[in-house]
């Protein structure tokens, strides 16, 4: 097996941007005195993997600004990462910025020597190739003329001609390619093959997707620094371009929207988060006669329930979510907006090399035990219950009689399912989602554990449950219809641009940044996706598997096919399939935040900035962020209604409106 040349592990690249403009030295002493400097944290790379073998070539794909340049950056030690490693076992000739070392004052000729220099080879050397440099670049009538006053495509042709004249162990190219004219463009590609077919390895950034299928043999895909997929280059590449159709004509209706948002027109409500909640709200508004307007820092609708598709496949590109409900109105409320299937949630637990069925059921514990029946599965839980409890109560100096309390998650949780469970299912598992020992963990995040003593592997107990035909994104698009919507804007921004553009707030990003954190921040847990595509009809077998051994660095992977019973809208096989593997992480400022942490401290802070809302004129607060709440989709609709039917001094109609 290939060593691999370059390793990136787990790599994040953070900056800090200023939130005040400063001019002066002068201002900037009188504002940091004051404590009025104030920085918003970026992200530039989240969390990035990859792993280059030698000799493989690997295009990196995006929109400008989603990461590239600066991947290449850390990868060539111009930046380092403020989180994780990178290891480089190899030469590198980098081509980010060609010309970029040239002195503007001196010639062509002294350049080369200079250029030369820098990339570490000898005066002797560069004499060596010196004709093979000019005759490459074709710039002989102008070696000795100031570099000043060369076209940016001569540059650029000097700059390749020195860093290719050897063939690198890594060659780095950023856009390299897209300046000169089409002879030049032609010679530079044919000299990279020659490159690659001699062992080179390289890493190629272009915005010209055919010669990044021609040069590459496999293509990651970033987004906002973010890891959108990996994989080989038609597969990745073709996804891209179709989501990027799906952007251009998310943006032309976007165009239409702002016209209307700029046309004078003062709107009733200005919803800030174009997710589950802001989408309810905002659709019944319309259906109560008002008016509102959605805006997302996102580049797309849906919040964490968007899905995105890629070779007919749905992708939750925010970990899996399976609607379920018991309540009857909420379920006839979602099918006006889309048509659901019948999916079952029935995730696999992979403990080493055993499986087990998911939730606790009749089917975990005969695996487990070898046992059958309800009456011996509730003995052998009592048994390990009761010893376990004996032993921390004589640890505890506590009497047979008295009251064992659980003291950390650990103890809650045998205390309630006995250690054989706790060891093989709970205990890794929890450490991975939440980034600590069970013993380190309040026992209230366990309050109970749902045993089932049934043959029944359906998660959930709800009466309804299932999956849009086609995604969630377009049943939020459904729900939105009509409504116009400006998503790549934060509602700071926005508020400052269309002051006077609306008269209520509904705000559902976190709370604690509305008010710029004057209290601190509150603690989340998020979660990094690394999703790949591959050639191959059935990876894992189920949608849902979760990995609960310390040996898999991630709680579960995702085979997004399954959701949707591995078929097309037309009900064909799909001969491939997308994975995406969930990876928890503590939350810090500028990544996602998911899951909040309700501990005693975090809901006391919460109280606080609750207090601060309760008092904010003309902004309302709800979903997830905006009330430090963990809701299912179902709990999200509801409070949604809630919040509408206060506001808008209207009850909620089922059935008011036909599918869309």
């Amino acid at each position: 097996m290939a060593e691999n040349i370059i390793d990136v592990n787990h790599a994040s690249i953070r900056f800090n941007l200023g939130n005040i403009k400063v001019d002066n030295l002068k201002e900037f002493t009188i504002r940091k005195i004051r404590h009025e400097l104030t920085f918003q944290e970026f992200l530039a790379l989240k969390d990035v993997d990859l792993h280059v073998k030698r000799g493989e070539s690997w295009g990196l794909i995006g929109t400008n600004g989603s990461g590239k340049s600066t991947l290449l950056k850390m990868i060539t030690g111009i930046l380092k990462p403020y989180k994780g490693t990178v290891q480089v076992r190899g030469k590198i000739a980098p081509m980010i910025e060609l010309g970029a070392g040239f002195d503007q004052e001196l010639t062509a000729r002294e350049n080369i020597f200079l250029n030369g220099a820098v990339l570490g080879h000898s005066r002797r050397f560069m004499e060596e190739h010196f004709d093979e440099i000019v005759e490459f670049a074709e710039l002989q009538r102008f070696l000795d003329s100031p570099i000043k006053n060369y076209s940016s495509g001569m540059k650029a042709r000097l700059g390749f001609a020195v860093a290719t004249m050897v063939n690198p162990e890594i060659l780095i190219c950023d856009e390299v390619l897209s300046v000169g004219d089409a002879n030049f463009r032609r010679r530079c590609n044919a000299r990279m093959q020659e490159m690659l077919s001699g062992g080179t390895t390289l890493l190629y950034v272009s915005h010209d997707i055919p010669s990044v299928i021609r040069l590459c043999d496999h293509v990651l895909w970033l987004d906002k620094g973010d890891v959108v997929m990996q994989g080989d280059p038609e597969t990745v590449c073709n996804a891209y371009l179709e989501h990027q159709e799906k952007v251009y004509s998310y943006a032309q209706k976007e165009r239409e929207d702002r016209q209307e948002i700029e046309s004078g027109k003062v709107f009733d409500y200005l919803v800030v988060g174009a997710g589950l909640y802001g989408a309810v709200f905002a659709n019944e508004a319309c259906k109560a006669g008002k008016t509102a307007v959605v805006i997302d820092k996102r580049d797309h609708i849906g919040g964490n329930v968007y899905t995105s598709r890629r070779d007919n496949i749905d992708v939750h590109e925010y970990g899996a979510h399976i609607f379920h409900t018991s309540d009857k109105k909420v379920w006839e409320y979602v099918n006006q907006y889309a048509e659901f299937n019948h999916y079952i949630n029935s995730p696999v637990a992979r403990y080493k090399d055993e499986l087990y069925n998911l939730p606790f059921n009749m089917n975990t514990f005969s695996k487990m035990w070898g046992l059958y029946t309800p009456e011996q599965v509730q003995a052998k839980i009592e048994e390990q219950r009761a010893e376990y409890i004996a032993q921390k109560k004589k640890e505890r100096g506590l009497a047979p009689e008295e009251a064992f309390v659980p003291q950390n998650l650990e103890e809650q949780a045998i205390s309630l399912a006995g250690t054989d469970i706790y060891e093989k299912l709970i205990r890794e598992y929890t450490q991975k989602q939440w980034g600590r020992p069970c013993t380190e963990l309040p026992a209230f995040i366990i309050r109970r554990l749902p045993l089932r003593f049934t043959y029944d592997n359906n998660y959930f107990n709800d009466r309804y449950q299932g999956i849009p035909i086609g995604g969630y994104t377009q049943m939020v698009e459904k729900l939105l219809s009509g409504v116009p919507v400006m998503t790549g804007i934060d509602y700071r921004t926005f508020a400052k641009k269309y002051a006077g553009k609306y008269r209520k707030v509904i705000y559902t990003g976190p709370i604690d940044e509305y008010f710029d954190y004057r209290l601190g921040h509150l603690q989340y847990r998020t979660v990094r996706f690394e999703t790949e595509e591959l050639d191959m009809p059935n990876f894992q077998g189920n949608a849902v598997v979760n990995y609960t051994g310390s040996e898999a660095p991630w709680t579960r992977i995702i085979e997004h096919k399954w959701f949707e019973f591995g078929k097309d809208l037309e009900g064909n096989d799909l001969p491939k399939t997308i994975i995406s593997r969930e990876y928890s992480t503590e939350w810090q400022p500028g990544m996602e935040p998911y899951y909040p942490v309700n501990d005693e401290a975090n809901m006391k802070l919460y109280e606080q900035y609750k207090k601060l809302a309760e008092k904010e004129p003309g902004v309302l607060f709800g979903g997830r962020l905006g009330t430090y709440r963990y809701y299912n989709m179902d709990q999200v609709i509801l409070q949604a209604w809630e919040m509408a039917e206060k506001e808008l001094k209207t009850r909620i109609l089922v059935g008011s409106v036909g599918k869309k």
